[in-house]
């Protein structure tokens, strides 16, 4: 199983758009702002149009970039994925009996999806970040998962890469797949030009996946290399 690729491009000029569509890039989204365009766009490696995009993003200024790596080909299957895990899976956990009491996690989802539909997004992060705060208290951790990655959206659709990393972060000791979730987050700790905290979340996720057989694990091993193959020297 191929990588798949979430990427913004920040303040992009006419010239520089005009690149993209000529490697055949369909934007999903474009905003302007203030400051200038920015644009989204979904690909993955196995797409033919691949590494003239990826040579094409090398040349911005990584600061620039967001790329946030997905096993899924779209960023809305992405969120599902995450925010809404199969009903399956989560009778297997124990999920109903355990976490369906907690009606405060329930009630600040549904809040917070008001909140942005009258796009009040900093007060959406609000109760989100005191419900985080008391699901950890309470060892709701199904609960700290969801309102974390909730949030990390929010935050990634505000431009708030910080932000985004943070709740990424408080997520991550409750991910599911987590080497997965520690690659993705050390690809947004690399677009935001934090190379030391990337790399060593970028050696967690090769660490576990190296020993595992999935093809989604071996190529994610591959994904891992191309960027810090010094990994594989140092384990």
């Amino acid at each position: 199983m191929h990588l798949f690729h979430h990427i913004t491009v920040l303040l992009i000029s006419e010239d520089e758009k005009r690149d993209f569509l000529e490697a055949g890039v369909e934007f999903t989204r474009a905003m302007k702002t203030s400051q200038g365009e920015t644009v989204t766009f979904e690909i993955g490696e196995n797409d033919p149009r691949y590494q003239r995009v990826a040579a094409l993003l090398r040349s911005f200024d990584a600061k620039r970039i967001r790329d946030l790596s997905m096993t899924v080909p779209t960023f809305r299957e992405y969120i599902e994925k995450i925010v809404r895990p199969s009903a399956e899976r989560l009778k297997q956990q124990g999920y109903f009996a355990k976490q369906a009491k907690w009606e405060r996690g329930r009630e600040v989802m549904q809040q917070s999806l008001e909140l942005l539909k009258a796009r009040q997004k900093d007060q959406a992060l609000s109760i989100l970040d005191d419900a985080i705060a008391e699901a950890i208290r309470g060892s709701h951790s199904t609960w700290v998962s969801l309102l974390c990655h909730h949030a990390a959206v929010v935050a990634h659709s505000m431009g708030d890469c910080q932000r985004q990393i943070n709740y990424e972060e408080q997520a991550l000791p409750f991910a599911e797949d987590y080497r997965f979730a520690a690659y993705n987050l050390a690809q947004l700790l690399l677009s935001d030009g934090q190379l030391v905290r990337a790399e060593r979340y970028a050696a967690e996720a090769y660490t576990q996946s190296v020993t595992q057989t999935t093809g989604a694990d071996h190529d994610l091993v591959e994904a891992i290399l191309r960027q810090w193959p010094d990994l594989a020297e140092n384990r």
